[in-house]
């Protein structure tokens, strides 16, 4: 005696195979294909703003009123550095002695 086979209802899903299953989930979908765009973009906007802080902070002022804190300091001469008229050397021999003493 064999048994009636039982008939699936048509509310059934449909049986698939597990490769066809696999496959919705493993779709070949490029998560970093709109981010060339971007990144060019960000590279050419930090390209500017670096030119924009070089030239920014490469001028020296001549006088120290109203000084920026993005501009170089004029170049005024420290305590610890002397100059040699006859070599036309700047030296450093003082430096030492200028330096605060550590507690």
């Amino acid at each position: 005696m064999q048994r009636p086979s039982i008939s699936a209802p048509p509310s059934a899903p449909v049986k698939r195979s597990a490769a066809a299953d696999a496959e919705q989930f493993y779709e070949e979908k490029d998560p970093e294909a709109g981010l060339v765009p971007l990144s060019v973009i960000c590279f050419v906007l930090s390209a500017v703003l670096m030119v924009v802080q070089m030239f920014g902070a490469d001028a020296v002022k001549s006088d120290p009123v109203g000084e920026s804190p993005i501009m170089v300091p004029s170049d005024n001469k420290q305590a610890w550095e002397t100059h040699s008229l006859t070599t036309g050397v700047w030296s450093n021999e003082k430096f030492k002695a200028e330096l605060l003493p550590i507690p």
